[in-house]
């Protein structure tokens, strides 16, 4: 089967069909898991690309704020006005909270999403080692199967012919089990994965919410706060909220996206 080096999926295998020596029915529920399987592989890979993808872009967001605000508290005109040069100074400032706070919670976008989900797509390798082992024994057993029929179709029936197709009957009884029992273990395993799949994932999607209102709510705060004051004293300063307890909020509230299940060491 033609693999996409671009896709990178473990999971690409459909599994080969074993009649007569599997039912219609118990190739078909195997397919169907297995199909599942590689739609939901493949969704996750997607999660992490575009996570990934996201993370950059709110970075490079944050970093040009800083930057314009930076550029503001250097630029000539800023300080004709001293009421003008505290407005850009408090502005820069909220700036850089703002990315000091990005810092911190990309930091937590890698440990409660990313990591989580790439732990997730490694259990696709083994799935994938599984499918293969299959694929093996269904070879072996169709290779089985072929020479009994070869065998059992020859007028032959001389000791030798007979006692070589004794031999083949037992290879092939063997095989057939083997495969039997690997086919099996899928069919009990492979829907359980899929079954499970939400309850793994939940826990990050639930993080990233967390993360994302306490990113986007304390930078709101932070800039409703500089708006507020600047249009009600015009010195914005007097009542913005100090570093100390603004990183202490932060601190909390990471803190408590630090605490859930998804991240913690088992």
């Amino acid at each position: 089967m033609y693999r996409n080096p671009l896709k990178k999926n473990h999971l690409i295998q459909k599994p080969t069909p074993a009649q007569p020596l599997l039912s219609h029915t118990e190739d078909r529920v195997l397919d169907e898991a297995v199909q599942g399987l590689i739609y939901v592989e493949d969704t996750i890979r997607k999660l992490t690309k575009e996570m990934k993808k996201y993370i950059e872009a709110v970075v490079n967001l944050a970093k040009a704020d800083k930057k314009l605000t930076t550029n503001l508290t250097t630029c000539g005109l800023v300080h004709i006005s001293d009421e003008f040069r505290t407005v850009v100074e408090d502005y820069h400032s909220v700036t850089v909270q703002v990315v000091e706070t990005m810092q911190n919670m990309t930091a937590l976008y890698q440990k409660t999403f990313i990591e989580p989900l790439k732990k997730l797509r490694d259990i696709f390798t083994l799935i994938a080692e599984a499918i293969i082992k299959r694929e093996d024994l269904v070879t072996t057993w169709k290779s089985c199967h072929k020479s009994v029929k070869k065998l059992q179709e020859k007028k032959d029936r001389t000791a030798s012919h007979i006692a070589k197709l004794e031999r083949e009957r037992r290879t092939e009884e063997a095989a057939a089990k083997d495969l039997k029992t690997v086919h099996a273990q899928l069919l009990a395993d492979l829907p359980m994965f899929f079954d499970k799949r939400l309850e793994y994932i939940k826990p990050s999607i639930h993080a990233l919410i967390m993360i994302q209102l306490e990113y986007y709510g304390s930078a709101m705060h932070l800039f409703r706060q500089l708006l507020r004051d600047s249009n009600a004293s015009g010195s914005p300063s007097s009542t913005m909220v100090p570093e100390n307890e603004y990183q202490q909020e932060v601190a909390d509230q990471m803190n408590r996206i630090k605490a859930l299940t998804i991240v913690k060491d088992h």
